[in-house]
């Protein structure tokens, strides 16, 4: 069984941050098998020169500013899909910070986009590496320094822990959900020790034998 870390916010690994927030549209219908908790996660990523911040959805400010200032600002901010805005407008304005994500496939979302990425870009002196999981815009990040897997919606954790591939009602890619598996199921060539998810605990370690129970 994985090992399941009770951890509202604090550095988790070397260089890296994780934050909980309460999701401020989440409903009891949200819930269940087919769905997600209503606590969420979101990351800070010491890069060069400074903190990139994934998801964000703050709820503290001023530990945020201090995180942010005693890393030397903000180098930018990665949405990894457009379900997971959230916070990232306010921060863009207060850090005066631009925002990298994948561009919608219909132009639909009227987000803000200042880098368009695509799979395969290194962001921030190759601190993150952009991964495709092919569902509307949303990607992945490899974060090699840390060797994590980060992901927003493709993968979640159970209350237990234990990690799974998102519901098949989700989005899912062209090739439906065994298409996503195929995808989710390839990044086990890279040298994984952490899946971090937003949907559900968090959990180090074991990385590799998570995925693969997960998408076989």
């Amino acid at each position: 069984m994985p090992v399941v870390h009770a951890a509202q916010g604090g550095e988790i690994i070397d260089g890296l941050w994780r934050f909980e927030a309460l999701h401020p549209e989440w409903t009891e219908e949200e819930g269940g098998e087919e769905g997600w908790e209503p606590t969420v996660g979101w990351w800070a990523l010491r890069s060069r020169p400074s903190l990139v911040l994934i998801d964000p959805l703050v709820v503290d400010w001023d530990e945020l500013d201090r995180l942010v200032e005693a890393s030397g600002g903000c180098a930018g901010v990665i949405r990894t899909c457009h379900w997971h805005q959230r916070s990232i407008a306010a921060v863009a304005e207060r850090y005066r910070a631009e925002v990298w994500a994948k561009r919608h496939p219909d132009g639909g979302a009227p987000l803000r986009l200042d880098h368009a990425v695509s799979a395969g870009a290194e962001l921030f002196d190759a601190a993150v590496r952009v991964l495709d999981v092919e569902r509307t815009d949303e990607i992945a990040l490899w974060l090699p320094e840390q060797r994590a897997l980060v992901f927003g919606d493709a993968m979640l954790r159970r209350r237990d822990g234990r990690l799974r591939v998102c519901p098949e009602s989700w989005t899912q890619p062209v090739g439906g959900p065994e298409r996503l598996r195929a995808l989710l199921r390839a990044l086990g060539e890279l040298p994984v020790e952490h899946v971090l998810v937003s949907h559900g605990p968090l959990v180090l370690g074991d990385g590799l034998l998570s995925l693969r129970g997960a998408t076989a």
